[in-house]
């Protein structure tokens, strides 16, 4: 997904179909000079509506837990934090970070 304003792209989204129990994953990016207007969160949504709506029993999403500003876009998304997977981001440098899970279920 593009996510665009006025013409101009401000960022990216996307659903992702990863093998395991956990369902559809979402990711999203803003260009840093449109964060901090609602863009991502309302990406998220959608993308969480969409992946609900053909049938997913639950979708996702990870926030490295330094992020607290990506972890408010996801709550305001409407997805509710589930805990937290150590050593699942990995980095360009080839280190690892931990992340917050957050879900949302068709019912939230």
């Amino acid at each position: 997904m593009v996510i665009e304003v006025d013409g101009e792209l401000v960022g990216t989204g996307g659903l992702y179909l990863r093998g395991g129990r956990l369902g559809p994953e979402i990711g999203y990016t803003i260009a840093p000079w449109a964060r901090r207007q609602g863009y991502a969160a309302e990406a998220a949504h959608g993308l969480a509506e969409w992946g609900l709506g053909l049938g997913a029993p639950r979708v996702h999403l990870f926030v490295d837990v330094r992020n607290t500003a990506s972890q408010a876009t996801a709550v305001r998304a409407g997805f509710t934090p589930e805990g937290t997977v150590r050593a699942c981001l990995e980095y360009r440098d080839g280190s690892r970070g931990d992340a917050v899970l957050f879900g949302r279920l068709a019912g939230d």
